[in-house]
């Protein structure tokens, strides 16, 4: 190399180093303070498995990050935070994915595939290792959203103020459900959906409009007070085990240092499996409590729970029609449960 060809080549790189340092100088200085409105009650093991989430960035970040955790309600309604986020009321939100179902079929899909899953470390390994999230991502595209990755909080019981020993105990039942998938899957068995928020559900179940509740754990529905009305519950359940996104504006994504963005990534998953074994703590604690105080916990045999799922897959087959984008979804959940040995 001759000396002329070498000083350019030390001047070019010495202006390269400049501007990597100015960059992470820039990306260095900006902070950044984002309030997330969550779906969970202030108090609630959920919401404070957020507020370590939202601590757990601040000190991964040494600060950059800042998240004001906001629970349920707190600036808009839960179904509203999408478009909250979208306008930038909020700067982002952690929903139940399926509250956007009527938006796009493939959030329910791929939000809660109902009876898929047996626990929700399988679900988080679909999502991870087997394309799920990307299928989420591609979802929220159009919406201009980016969701950041997801969070389980564990298969849900069905609280009812009568016994449900098996499948045909469902007829007649009138259930709290979501529109869509579930409300489908539920109708099979000659159960009447009724669609209510949960802010509802306790007075419904106390005058008789329900007889049972689609919301949470075991340990969730007591939280709420469900079984001071119902005094069975099918634990553990077969039915629903939903993922809720963490989600922000995919503008602001695209401007985040890419180690910001790693580091975030990271944070959310850690999150889910905090959460994850947080309820499932107190779901054994709770089953005793509430058998103690004579709430009777009903376990579906395996018969019902085969002859459930096989109902499922029916329904999302019907979903999976609906798109192109909820057929890949379905399909490729179809696949991963085949090789975990949960479908034929």
């Amino acid at each position: 190399m001759n000396k002329t060809v070498r000083r350019d080549f030390l001047k070019l790189g010495a202006a390269a180093l400049a501007f990597t340092l100015s960059t992470a100088a820039v990306y260095a200085q900006e902070t950044y303070n984002w309030r997330i409105q969550t779906l969970w009650q202030p108090g609630t093991a959920n919401q404070a498995a957020f507020e370590r989430f939202a601590q757990n960035v601040k000190a991964k970040t040494d600060g950059q990050i800042n998240i004001t955790p906001l629970p349920a309600g707190a600036v808009v309604g839960v179904n509203e935070t999408l478009d909250a986020v979208v306008h930038g009321i909020l700067d982002g939100h952690h929903p139940a994915t399926v509250y956007w179902t009527g938006r796009n079929p493939a959030f329910a899909a791929i939000g809660d595939l109902n009876a898929a899953y047996e626990n929700p470390r399988q679900g988080m390994e679909w999502f991870y290792e087997h394309g799920g999230l990307e299928l989420l991502r591609e979802a929220y595209e159009p919406l201009g959203i980016y969701p950041i990755g997801v969070a389980y909080w564990g298969v849900e019981s069905l609280p009812t103020t009568r016994k449900v020993a098996s499948v045909d105990d469902l007829n007649g039942l009138k259930i709290r459900l979501p529109q869509g998938m579930a409300s489908d899957l539920f109708a099979k068995f000659g159960a009447v959906p009724v669609n209510l928020p949960g802010s509802e559900v306790f007075s419904a179940m106390d005058n008789g409009t329900i007889d049972a509740t689609d919301w949470g754990t075991l340990g969730m529905n007591a939280e709420l007070g469900f079984h001071d009305k119902a005094k069975f519950a099918v634990y553990p359940g077969v039915h629903s085990m939903p993922a809720g996104d963490v989600s922000i504006k995919l503008a602001v994504w695209n401007s985040l240092d890419p180690r910001l963005q790693e580091t975030l990534t990271e944070a959310v998953r850690e999150f889910s499996f905090d959460m994850i074994d947080t309820l499932e703590a107190q779901n054994a604690e709770v089953a005793q409590k509430l058998s103690a105080e004579g709430v009777e916990l009903v376990d579906w045999s395996d018969q019902d729970r085969r002859k459930f799922r096989a109902a499922a897959v029916e329904t999302w087959d019907a979903y999976a029609a609906k798109n192109d984008l909820t057929r890949r979804a379905v399909e490729s959940q179809k696949e991963y449960l085949k090789s975990v040995g949960l479908l034929d």
